[in-house]
């Protein structure tokens, strides 16, 4: 096991996690909970740790294009879902909210 990505912001976690099992990358998330400790000085960042390390580099690369993505569009206008309305960031492909993809090429 390798770790690839850390942060503290569980959310960049979660995104950069699930792209990598998108791409077949077999990663965890270690410390997931750790936004939640009583002791707000005491809040390690979370982690992504791969299962294999013959991954290594593809992995780095998916967190590479992740975070370009996501700073690239962090300042984008949100899209709204057809199908359940809520706004979601300009990065997001499906709907954070019922998994619909309803953005069309271009948005």
């Amino acid at each position: 096991m390798r770790k690839v990505f850390s942060s503290v912001e569980l959310s960049e976690t979660v995104l950069v996690h699930d792209a990598l099992l998108h791409r077949g990358i077999e990663a965890s998330i270690q410390n997931r909970h750790s936004g939640h400790t009583a002791v707000p000085a005491f809040r390690p960042p979370s982690e992504i740790w791969i299962s294999n390390d013959s991954d290594v580099d593809q992995a780095v690369e998916v967190v590479r294009e992740t975070l370009s993505t996501l700073d690239s569009t962090a300042d984008d206008e949100p899209w709204t879902c057809s199908q359940c309305q809520e706004q979601n960031p300009k990065s997001f492909e499906l709907c954070w909210n019922c998994e619909h993809a309803s953005r069309t090429a271009g948005d």
